[in-house]
């Protein structure tokens, strides 16, 4: 009831017409005729019946028209509307691929067994050209898919996990490096060792000074502006902690051992992160599904 209502609100003045026109010619044909015609009253009721029904059929034929046009302008907006949503369904969900490919494989670099077995290299004696391609490696590894990384989450929507990520990302990253920075130092430092003991002792006060310096300039940088991040005991302090700069060689070791034992807290840290990187997965695995649900 509700739907003829409506209908015959929305074709008023036609319906009207089809009405009102057949009276107005009845009336007009019955007046006295004002001019002379060709033709008795029955001739021209055919011929007026005949042109508006012509008339009548011309403006259907022509509404349906202008119907089938207007759908077909709709269903056109419609197709081109869900041919440009599965571009860029399909377009995001390469995005998605290369994202979850670099994210992995970031969380992956952190070698932290790479690093074990170095250290014990390390405390074997061995300070020579093999452990310094085998921490190179690692310090390439690990910038290079961390830039990759950084560059794909930038692509993305800022969300709770980004950020989330965003924080335990500067904080391993930076502990990661610490130690890789200072097991090459220390590689250094075994490496060029003097043998008599004052010049020994020197060398050693020397390179303490320097890696003083540089720490105090990573912390101002870099490290106080981590929220949340307290590094770790560095290898100078270690050093300091232990004396005996003379006998160095025998408290490698046990340096070693100790600046290993710092970066025990990091593996909680990475799984911290393996988590973050399944929610951004998720997040944006729904965000790309919401394309098409839209269209």
């Amino acid at each position: 009831m509700k739907s003829c209502l409506r209908y015959i609100k929305e074709y008023f003045i036609q319906l009207l017409l089809i009405t009102v026109t057949p009276l107005i010619i009845n009336t007009l044909m019955v007046q006295p005729m004002l001019f002379p015609i060709t033709g008795d009253s029955s001739s021209w009721l055919s011929f007026w019946g005949s042109y508006i029904g012509a008339v009548l059929s011309s403006a259907i034929a022509l509404y349906i028209l202008y119907k089938q046009n207007q759908q077909n302008h709709t269903e056109n907006i419609a197709n081109r509307n869900l041919q440009l949503s599965v571009i860029k369904y399909n377009q995001e969900l390469d995005k998605l691929r290369d994202l979850r490919t670099a994210l992995v494989d970031f969380q992956a670099s952190f070698d932290y067994i790479e690093i074990t077995n170095i250290a014990s290299e390390f405390v074997d004696g061995h300070f020579g050209e093999e452990e310094r391609m085998r921490l190179k490696y690692l310090v390439r590894d690990i910038d290079e898919k961390g830039f990759k990384t950084t560059l794909l989450l930038d692509l993305m929507p800022k969300s709770n996990s980004v950020n989330k990520f965003n924080l335990i990302y500067n904080k391993i990253y930076n502990s990661y490096g610490l130690i890789l920075e200072e097991f090459t130092s220390f590689l250094d430092l075994m490496q060029n060792l003097p043998q008599n003991k004052a010049e020994k002792r020197d060398y050693i006060k020397e390179h303490l000074k320097y890696w003083e310096i540089y720490d105090k300039q990573q912390k101002e940088m870099v490290i106080n502006k981590i929220p949340g991040f307290t590094p770790q005991k560095s290898i100078s302090e270690i050093i300091k902690s232990h004396g005996n700069y003379e006998n160095i060689e025998e408290k490698a070791s046990d340096i070693i051992k100790e600046r290993l034992l710092e970066t025990i807290g990091d593996s909680s840290l990475k799984e911290n992160l393996k988590e973050c990187i399944q929610n951004i997965l998720s997040e944006e695995q729904n965000r790309i599904y919401a394309i098409l649900s839209q269209t």
